[in-house]
C-alpha cells in the first residue's frame, strides 16, 4: 500500500512533549465486485480514504488513532459514512491498550475455513450455526506478550454502542493466547456474551502450519449457553498456496448445532496486477440443514471483482 506521509507540529498539550511531532498517513482502497446467487446478479462497489495518526508522550507512550471516509465494499446494501476518531491505542514497551467504539472479542478463531468476503452475499442461511451474536461494541482491549506467547483480552461494556459503562443490556468479554507449537502456531480463545440476559459462551482453537508448499489451518469452535440453536461444535480446515503467481485457498467448515448439521465450502483465488491492484474470484456453497433458496438467495454463490490499494 502506497502512503503519503506528513509531519506536523503537535499542539503543546500537557500530555505531549512541547517539541514532539505527530505522524499522519493517508491511504485509500477501492473494490468492485459482481456476485451471482442462482441467477440473481448483484454488484458491490466501495472503498474509502483512511487517516492514521500517532504521537509519543514524554514518557515514551505511543498514542495512535484513525478516521475514515468510506463506503461499505462487501455488502449489496452498502452505505457511505464518515467517521471521526473512534479508537485510541496506547502503546507501551510490552504491549498496548485500546479504548474504542468497535472493540471485538476473540470469537470465531476456530472458523478458519470460512474464507469468502463477497460471495456470501445473498447466500441462504444455515439453520445450524455455532457462534456468538454480540462480539463488538464500546469497550477496551489489551495486548501483551508473556515470554514467547501473545495474549489479547477484551471487554465490551456496551454492545449497543451507547457508551453505557455500568448498565448496558449487551456486554461481552474474551481472551486469546497464541504460542509456537512444533512447526506451527497454536491459538486458543474464549469469549462470552450477555445479550439482555441471554448468556452464551464460545471456545475456539486453531493450529496453523506450513505443509505441502502452502499453509494448512485446522480449527475447532464450541458454543454452549442459553440459545439452543447455537449449542454445538464446528470443525474447520483451510489450505492456501500459490499457483502460477496466483494465491489460491480452499476452506471447509462443518457445523453441528442443536441436532442439526450444515456445511460450508469456500474457494478463493487472487492475482496481483501490480501497483496495488488485483483481480479476485470467490465461490461458496452451503449444504445440509439450510434455508430454502428464493428469488434472491441460493446455496451456491460466486463473485468476481477487482481491488485496488492506493
Amino acid at each position: 500500500m502506497k502512503k503519503i506521509a506528513y509531519m506536523i507540529a503537535a499542539l503543546p498539550l500537557a500530555l505531549f512533549a512541547k517539541s514532539a511531532s505527530a505522524d499522519i498517513s493517508v491511504s485509500g482502497s477501492a473494490t468492485a465486485a459482481y456476485t451471482d446467487a442462482g441467477g440473481n446478479a448483484s454488484s458491490t462497489m466501495g472503498g474509502g480514504v483512511s487517516f492514521a495518526m500517532s504521537t509519543t508522550t514524554d514518557g515514551g507512550v505511543t498514542i495512535s488513532a484513525s478516521s475514515a471516509i468510506g463506503n461499505d465494499s462487501d455488502s449489496v446494501a452498502s452505505g457511505s459514512q464518515v467517521t471521526g476518531v473512534t479508537a485510541l491505542t496506547f502503546g507501551f514497551a510490552n504491549g498496548s491498550m485500546t479504548i474504542a467504539q468497535d472493540v471485538g472479542t476473540p470469537d470465531g478463531v476456530g472458523k478458519v475455513g470460512e474464507l469468502v468476503a463477497y460471495a456470501d452475499d445473498n447466500q441462504v442461511a444455515k439453520t445450524a450455526i455455532v457462534g456468538l451474536t454480540e462480539d463488538e461494541g464500546d469497550g477496551v482491549s489489551i495486548s501483551t506478550s508473556i515470554g514467547d506467547m501473545s495474549l489479547t483480552a477484551a471487554y465490551v461494556y456496551d454492545g449497543l454502542g451507547q457508551g453505557n459503562v455500568d448498565g448496558a443490556a449487551n456486554t461481552a468479554a474474551g481472551a486469546s493466547l497464541s504460542m509456537a507449537v512444533g512447526t506451527g502456531t497454536f491459538t486458543i480463545a474464549s469469549a462470552s456474551e450477555d445479550v439482555s440476559g441471554t448468556n452464551n459462551q464460545e471456545l475456539g482453537a486453531k493450529y496453523v502450519m506450513s505443509a505441502a508448499g502452502g499453509t494448512l489451518s485446522l480449527g475447532f469452535t464450541g458454543t454452549d449457553g442459553d440459545t439452543p440453536g447455537k449449542e454445538g461444535e464446528a470443525f474447520s480446515a483451510a489450505f492456501s498456496t500459490s499457483l502460477g503467481g496466483a494465491s489460491v485457498a480452499v476452506g471447509y467448515t462443518a457445523h453441528d448445532a442443536n441436532n442439526k448439521t450444515s456445511n460450508q465450502t469456500d474457494l478463493t483465488i487472487s492475482s496481483s496486477l501490480g501497483g496495488g491492484a488485483s483481480l479476485f474470484a470467490e465461490y461458496t456453497n452451503v449444504s445440509g440443514d439450510i434455508a430454502t433458496a428464493s428469488a434472491t438467495t441460493d446455496a451456491t454463490v460466486v463473485a468476481v471483482g477487482t481491488s485496488v490499494s492506493f
